[in-house]
């Protein structure tokens, strides 16, 4: 299965906020950033990443949104691109997408708890934590991971590697799904998984996540059928008992209201 744009299907994800989102003018603002990016990386190397990262968060002012994390706005990239400002794995989306134009190696890093971007060059990389306008070093994200998981496992080379387009575009839609289950907005939690779906057609969470979501709109035949797959497809999975409780109470339920 090939690798999906991610500034595409990024788009796609906002133009369910904004349906009339002028996809051209945020490609065109894309392009007139790593116009001005590349005109101000005058070497190679880490010192060109440096000079970029400068004019990235420096001059255009893209920043992490510490005041209101979970303002669904920090998930669309056209937003971001529009206020400057977003959630690592938004940031990191756009920082990549100009960084790759402007002439870098610019790739998503799926970090745990924290996304971050790397920029490959020809003596090494370079960790960048585009929420916090910084480089960093193994022992940066040793402490990141300590602060989300204290007594955790040391940082892995598996940790640092770079994600695929298609795992960073599921991360942006269960930062989505999260934020408006908590809400309790759940036919639009439901809507990300849809997507989701659409990238990753045998994804067992996405079941299990979908069926549970079912079951607070109160839609229990949908709910049943994902919760039943779900168990058919993850024959291994620690919490079949829990699903398998769950769809008995919901058939106990249905058989009342029947």
């Amino acid at each position: 299965m090939d690798e999906p744009d991610i500034f595409e299907v990024a788009m796609r994800i906002a133009r369910v906020e904004y349906p009339e989102l002028d996809v051209p003018h945020y490609r065109a603002r894309l392009e007139e950033f790593a116009r001005e990016g590349r005109a101000r990386i005058k070497t190679s190397g880490r010192r060109a990443i440096d000079q970029f990262n400068a004019f990235f968060f420096d001059t255009l002012g893209f920043h992490g949104n510490a005041d209101d994390y979970y303002d669904p706005r920090n998930s669309y990239l056209s937003d971001v691109i529009d206020r400057r400002t977003g959630i690592p794995i938004t940031l990191s989306a756009v920082y990549c997408e100009v960084g790759r134009r402007a002439g870098l190696r610019a790739h998503g890093v799926g970090f745990p708890g924290h996304f971050l971007a790397k920029c490959v060059h020809a003596d090494g990389e370079v960790l960048v934590d585009c929420f916090n306008a910084r480089t960093v070093t193994r022992e940066d994200c040793q402490e990141l991971l300590n602060s989300f998981s204290p007594g955790g496992p040391p940082v892995s080379d598996e940790m640092l590697e770079i994600a695929s387009p298609r795992d960073i575009l599921s991360r942006m839609l269960a930062n989505l799904r999260r934020i408006h289950a908590g809400r309790g907005e759940f036919a639009r939690a439901v809507r990300w998984i849809d997507m989701d779906l659409e990238l990753r057609p045998e994804s067992p969470h996405n079941f299990r996540e979908r069926g549970m979501l079912y079951i607070q709109m109160e839609e229990f035949g949908k709910a049943i059928a994902d919760l039943e797959r779900y168990v058919r497809v993850s024959p291994g999975a620690a919490d079949l008992p829990q699903v398998r409780e769950q769809i008995q109470l919901i058939r106990k339920l249905l058989s009342h209201l029947n």
